[in-house]
């Protein structure tokens, strides 16, 4: 039999190292690598040097497969055709100068695919005729005639798989037409990630670009909203990650909170549900910090994730500790006469006060309004709140307005109502905060605007 191959000590009609280099194979340290029409062995035998784990060459010429045993015996070979492949998946499947063979060269590039691993690439070297149109040109060669496609037929081929022409192949007597190297991969689904802060135009983007395409669109920040709410089935641990102090503008905080717990797997899946079989566009706000691991997740399911990122188009919104500040130096402001001092602000001293309007607990946290001054008519710098003997944790303390104070006690502004947010997971009847008392330095305690049961106003939904 004619020798095919070459190797240094036989040489043969083909350019077998040069066509090596030109196939471009992956790295096969560790990987299954399969050769269809495998001749003498020589692309196994490097897959093998190579330090792949597994080795299976097949060919339908008994010759060829006692040459390549005797040539690496550490191989497995197989003397059979293409119509039924070796068990097992593979990394990488190398099909050379054989597809025109044939009979339905589209089924069998599927049925190498099929037995691809997840990650797994199809290398095929192939005949492409030079015409423009999509179609199988008839070619004669030396003992036979055989199809080969053009360009736009292969296209239209392996539409429906993820592959790339990698260049052309080598050139050897007697082709009719020019070889090339494609490979080829199943195409997975891809996840677009829209993951840009608030403000930055994620739905307006995701509803002009996705939605005509027909691509779903996931509205993560909306789903993790209806599992804080119990709408949507999580696990338990989940959903009170979620609910406990959730809010609309704390998304970071949240969705930080959910990975550092080891629960971004389950809120990824949560994404998914109703996301079907093809390519989808999540549109959810994910820390800066987080998005490698988001990625690593949707990998894992099978999908190939796109991250889109792009600049804020406009200024930025002031940060809202920032704004809070300003606006209440700017309020104050035009309080000072044209000597810079607060008017009577030195000579006029107020008896220090407060209420307690309204008490209610939403998402885990107490929350008490009302209205205070310290002796010198505005709101307390600091202040506190008691439950019995225990102190509670003050989260956060709002400013507002209360014109009605300022007037009934003749105030220089009306800045003096506060929103005070406390730690009191416990609290879910006014019997709860029975014993509470809001305090300031020295000693004072603000009086309850009514009874306790007239005051409380419940727990939030």
């Amino acid at each position: 039999m004619a020798q095919y191959q070459s190797f240094p000590d036989a040489a043969g009609d083909s350019l077998t190292l040069d066509k090596l280099k030109a196939l471009r194979l992956p790295g096969l340290s560790g990987k299954a690598f399969l050769d269809v029409g495998c001749n003498e062995g020589f692309f196994c035998g490097f897959a093998r040097f190579q330090g792949a784990a597994r080795v299976v060459g097949i060919d339908h010429s008994a010759q060829f497969i006692k040459r390549a045993r005797k040539r690496f015996p550490d191989c497995e070979f197989h003397c059979q055709g293409w119509e039924t492949l070796p068990d097992g998946e593979f990394d990488v499947i190398l099909l050379a100068s054989a597809l025109h063979y044939a009979e339905d060269q589209p089924a069998l590039i599927q049925a190498l695919v099929n037995k691809l691993s997840r990650d797994g690439v199809l290398v095929l070297e192939l005949g492409i005729v030079s015409v423009r149109k999509a179609a199988w040109e008839r070619v004669k060669r030396g003992i036979d005639e055989r199809l080969f496609p053009s360009m736009a037929m292969l296209r239209q081929v392996l539409a429906g798989y993820a592959w790339k022409w990698m260049g052309p192949s080598v050139s050897q007597q007697g082709d009719p037409v020019a070889r090339h190297v494609v490979h080829i991969s199943r195409r997975r689904p891809v996840a677009y990630l829209l993951m840009q802060p608030p403000g930055y135009g994620k739905s307006s983007i995701a509803a002009g670009l996705f939605a005509p395409a027909g691509v779903p669109v996931i509205s993560g920040d909306h789903q993790v909203a209806l599992v804080g709410k119990g709408r949507i089935e999580a696990s338990e641990p989940l959903r009170k990650t979620i609910a406990e102090d959730y809010s609309p503008f704390e998304l970071d905080r949240i969705i930080r909170a959910v990975f550092e717990q080891g629960m971004g797997p389950e809120l990824v899946d949560i994404w998914l549900v109703g996301a079907g079989e093809g390519d989808v566009a999540i549109d959810v706000y994910v820390p800066p910090e987080h998005h490698d691991s988001v990625e690593r997740l949707l990998q894992a399911r099978g999908y190939l994730p796109v991250r889109l990122g792009w600049e804020r188009v406009g200024a930025a919104p002031m940060p809202d500790e920032a704004l809070a500040q300003y606006s209440e130096a700017f309020y104050l402001s035009m309080l000072q006469p044209a000597s810079g001092v607060v008017a009577d602000e030195k000579t006029r001293r107020f008896e220090p006060a407060g209420f307690v309007d309204e008490i209610s607990v939403e998402a885990g946290s107490l929350i008490i309004r009302g209205w205070a001054i310290d002796k010198r008519g505005v709101l307390p710098e600091r202040m506190g709140a008691k439950l019995g003997r225990r102190s509670l944790q003050v989260t956060a303390v709002e400013k507002q307005m209360r014109p009605d104070v300022q007037k009934h006690l003749g105030l220089p502004h009306a800045l003096v109502g506060y929103r005070m947010s406390l730690v009191a997971p416990k609290v879910l009847t006014a019997s709860d905060v029975g014993g509470l008392q809001v305090c300031v330095p020295g000693g004072i305690t603000f009086t309850l605007a009514g009874s306790i049961d007239s005051i409380f106003r419940g727990v939030a939904p």
